[in-house]
């Protein structure tokens, strides 16, 4: 109901990006069970389209609405870079986002997710959106890495990694969104990781 709100208020322009998760304590905390999370997220996602599409859940159930604005329902994006998350964008989304990688990682994950969607049988071929880190400013380095350390802690060593290849110079930073241009994404992400409005004005300036 809250995506179908949305994408009619919108007048069917929202957009909706969905994915398991990996973070066990986020489950502990809702709480649900972790383990089965991908079967029950693509049980939630046949319901939802089946909804969008106004089929009926059952003979006594009746009509669930809004009936969104957008024929079928709001845009679907899939992440994710388990074989069955990229799978699931042939099943059921309209396209892949690339959550946090370099643009080569982003680009192989995006061609598997073309595969999916090519062995559903569909035309066309999904929309590639892609997500960067960075940062920018003094002390910008050290800041987004302490940020992505902490954020990614429960990744083990894969969090110092992460950490270290965050672009923080202009010139880094304007490599990174060539070089998602170059891999051929449709859209690019760009998420700040320090906490300041002026990282706004920065990236601003250096994109014109």
């Amino acid at each position: 109901k809250q995506a179908a709100s949305l994408d009619a208020l919108s007048g069917g322009r929202f957009t909706l990006g969905a994915g398991v998760g990996g973070r066990e304590d986020d489950f502990r905390a809702a709480p649900a069970s972790f383990h089965d999370r991908g079967k029950r997220f693509e049980a939630q996602l046949d319901t939802m389209q089946r909804i969008w599409s106004g089929r009926p859940l059952a003979d006594d159930i009746g009509p669930i609405g809004p009936s969104p604005a957008r024929p079928g329902g709001p845009e679907l994006l899939i992440g994710g870079y388990s074989p069955a998350a990229i799978n699931r964008v042939g099943r059921w989304g309209e396209g892949y986002v690339a959550g946090g990688a370099p643009p080569s990682r982003a680009r192989q994950s995006y061609e598997l997710a073309e595969q999916a969607w090519k062995a559903a049988g569909r035309t066309g071929k999904p929309r590639f959106v892609a997500c960067m880190y960075w940062g920018l400013g003094s002390n910008a380095a050290e800041r987004a890495a302490s940020y992505l350390r902490h954020y990614y802690a429960s990744m083990g060593p894969m969090a110092e990694q992460i950490a270290s290849s965050v672009p923080s110079t202009p010139e880094a930073v304007k490599g990174a969104i060539q070089g998602f241009t170059d891999v051929g994404a449709d859209e690019l992400i760009c998420w700040p990781c320090i906490p300041d409005l002026d990282q706004i004005d920065r990236l601003a300036d250096l994109i014109g």
